[in-house]
């Protein structure tokens, strides 16, 4: 009988690879080699994500059945209309199908909590996950306005994933 390798699901792998992603930088286009250093399934990380962000996210990327391509994240500013913002994720789809760039504000701290209200209850989520899940299902589900993508990330983060299935 073949023997099978499991692989516990809050495991993170090293590796030693490196990625030219393009930043928009005082309104003009930059390449910045980013050193990727975590690795789990098909999503990279940079070395300062801490470990509870990379079990979420890939349990996320699961969920959203996003398996087909690479997910980079990693942390940097974000600029919206050339101002830097702490409360949205930039995304960059790559040149040479290398996957797609998710860049975490860099001023938002992980320990940030937010209070939303969900089926008229409060409740108190990190911003963090927030922002990072609405833009996950913006990947996944393009076709939708991003009010609906809000609200599915808020009650997934609140009720759980069978709340919108």
């Amino acid at each position: 009988m073949k023997q099978q390798n499991i692989i516990p699901l809050n495991k993170v792998e090293k590796t030693e690879r490196y990625i030219v992603v393009p930043r928009l930088i005082k309104g003009k286009v930059h390449k910045v080699v980013k050193p990727l250093k975590k690795i789990k399934g098909n999503c990279l990380f940079t070395c300062n994500m801490p470990h509870t962000l990379i079990d979420f996210i890939y349990r996320s990327v699961k969920k959203l059945h996003l398996q087909d391509n690479k997910y980079i994240f990693s942390r940097g500013n974000v600029y919206i209309n050339n101002k830097v913002v702490h409360n949205a994720v930039s995304t960059v789809t790559l040149e040479w199908d290398l996957g797609t760039s998710f860049i975490i504000p860099l001023r938002l701290q992980f320990n940030s909590f937010v209070i939303i209200e969900v089926d008229n209850k409060d409740y108190s989520v990190r911003l963090m996950e927030l922002v990072i899940l609405i833009a996950l299902m913006a990947q996944a589900y393009p076709s939708l306005p991003r009010s609906k993508h809000v609200s599915n990330a808020q009650r997934v983060l609140t009720l759980g994933w069978k709340s919108i299935e």
